[in-house]
This record gives C-alpha cells, sequence and structure tokens, in this order.
C-alpha cells in the first residue's frame, strides 16, 4: 500500500493521468512565461509570484479522476484575498504569476525536466523574473519538497526511518541551494514565503489496526520533513506557512463526528480533516487523491496569510 500513490495497482491509468498533467502544466508554464514577457516591468504593475509543486497550481481531480490543473488552488485564493487591499493604496495593480510544476521534486526545480520552460528550469523562470522586476514583488510563495519525499518510497506497509532521515537531509541541502537563488536574484526586501505540508497518508486510518498503526508511524515521518523544512526556512531568514498546522496534523487525540459511516462515523481530529479537506477519502473515480479540495486550498492560503508580510 501506497497511501500517497493513489494506483498503485493501475500503473498505466498512473502514467496516462501523469503525462496528462504534466503536458498541461507545462502548457500553463510556458504562458505564465509568455505573460511576463508581455508585461514588461510597470512601475505601477506589482506581482505576487507563485512557484512550487502540483499544489501551487491548484491541481485537483475531476470526475473521472483525471488530475487537472485549476485556479482554485491556494494562490489563486491568497491573490484575491491581498489584491483588493493592496489595490486600494495608490494607482498599483497586482498581478499574479503562476510558474509551478505538477511532479517537481528539487532536483527538477532546479535542473528542469519536469515542465517546459524557456529559461531551462522553474527556477530559472522565476528568477530571472524577479531580478528583472526588482523592487516590483510584492510576494514570493513556494512549496517544495513533498514529490522529494513521495519518490523515495519511505513509507508503504511500514515507514523506514533511515529512509526518512535520508531523503529529510537531501531536501534540507537542496531547497537551501535553491532558496539561496532566489534569495540573491529578488534582493533582500522581497518577501520569500514557504510552507510545510499535510499528511495524506493519515487516511490509512480508514483501513483497518494496521492501517491505524501506519498512520501513526507516518505521522512522525512527516512530522520529520515538516521539522526539516521549518529549520531550512528559518536558516534562510524566511517565514513559512504552517499548513501542518492549520490541517490540525497531529491531532489524533480528539475524536471528532465524520460524515463516514461506521465504524469512520468517529475520527481523530487529524484524520478527519484529511477526509474533509483533501480528495483522500473519496471514492472512486475521484479519489483517493492526495490534493488539496477548494476548502483545503482556502486553509493552506489562510497559513500564508497568517505569515505573509
Amino acid at each position: 500500500m501506497n497511501i500517497l500513490n493513489p494506483l498503485p495497482g493501475n500503473a498505466l491509468r498512473a502514467m496516462t493521468v501523469a503525462a496528462a498533467l504534466t503536458l498541461t502544466a507545462c502548457d500553463s508554464a510556458n504562458e505564465a512565461v509568455d505573460d511576463i514577457r508581455d508585461i514588461g516591468n510597470d512601475a505601477e504593475v506589482f506581482y505576487y509570484v507563485s512557484v512550487g509543486t502540483s499544489l501551487s497550481v491548484g491541481v485537483q481531480p475531476n470526475g473521472s479522476g483525471v488530475v487537472l490543473p485549476t485556479d482554485d488552488g491556494y494562490p489563486n485564493v491568497l491573490y484575491s484575498s491581498i489584491k483588493p487591499a493592496f489595490e486600494a493604496v495608490g494607482n498599483r495593480e497586482l498581478r499574479l504569476i503562476k510558474l509551478g510544476c505538477p511532479g517537481e521534486t528539487l532536483d527538477s526545480f532546479a535542473n528542469g525536466g519536469s515542465c517546459l520552460y524557456v529559461e531551462g528550469s522553474q527556477l530559472a523562470a522565476a528568477a530571472d523574473f524577479v531580478s528583472d522586476n526588482l523592487g516590483n514583488v510584492t510576494l514570493v510563495t513556494i512549496d517544495m519538497g513533498a514529490n522529494d519525499f513521495r519518490n523515495a518510497d519511505c513509507i508503504d506497509t511500514a515507514v523506514d526511518s533511515d529512509c526518512v532521515d535520508a531523503v529529510g537531509l537531501q531536501i534540507a541541502t537542496d531547497l537551501a541551494a535553491a532558496l539561496t537563488v532566489l534569495r540573491n536574484a529578488a534582493g533582500p526586501d522581497t518577501p520569500i514565503v514557504g510552507m510545510n505540508y499535510y499528511n495524506p497518508y493519515l487516511s490509512s486510518w480508514l483501513e483497518d489496526a494496521a492501517g491505524q498503526e501506519l498512520a501513526v508511524d507516518a505521522a512522525q515521518a512527516v512530522a520529520t520533513l515538516n521539522g526539516v523544512l521549518r529549520d531550512t526556512y528559518e536558516t534562510a531568514g524566511m517565514p513559512m506557512a504552517d499548513v501542518a498546522l492549520a490541517f490540525d496534523s497531529d491531532n489524533f487525540t480528539d475524536m471528532v463526528t465524520s460524515s463516514l459511516p461506521p465504524p469512520n462515523d468517529m475520527l481523530p481530529a487529524n484524520v478527519n480533516n484529511i477526509c474533509l479537506l483533501t480528495y483522500m477519502c473519496d471514492a472512486p473515480p475521484r479519489g483517493p487523491d492526495i490534493h488539496a479540495n477548494d476548502n483545503g486550498y482556502i486553509e493552506i492560503a489562510n497559513a500564508f496569510l497568517a505569515v505573509a508580510p
């Protein structure tokens, strides 16, 4: 069982979905880059730049189970939240630039390979844009590391703690290098805000006693990942949106009434939130899917709002 890969028994479907998603995301990324070139550097136009993984482009499964980028992701929610107040001061316009790429790892983020960018990689595209528009970028948000963790397969029917520690060290190294590139491009005054992650493995609680044991062990593993992210952003001098806290990811203590039938009509708060805020507890073909639903993306945006300058 691999909770972060909801289609372990259907490799062909997984490959087809991944290919379609990547092609769509590449189109979106290139459109964003084209928009950047069309915009130019207008002193009255300011930008919020979003970089990252599938969460940064609002990926969600449709009714057929095909995962596609949407305009309902946390960058769109965050942008809609900050735009009115920003534009109420002076003659200013705020524009959203989404450069994210589904499936992006820290390696492909820096070196390219997942989505197509004229500059060669998402990191290069972001660095070029913020440096070209220095003083006019009001915010950069980044979510990276989840796909590195997932691809390492540290969690299957049990948690491989040595794997978790090893991938955590690699994420710390690669993320620190990427943040240095962004900071050098953006200068000292441009706010750059990262995030940690909610825990989709919690849905294994719904299966049986072994699944509940896995959910508890996986919570410790994801907490390790989130600790790595916290320390790396802190060392870089960047705030971090605490998405894990917004999802109450560690709260096995409080039992709440769920919308699921017995024996899952009472669930730990963190498990219930994964069901309410993602597609992990949805029936096929829409679920199980790791991505946030509309309410989940709102929670992520609110976590950014809580720490963004």
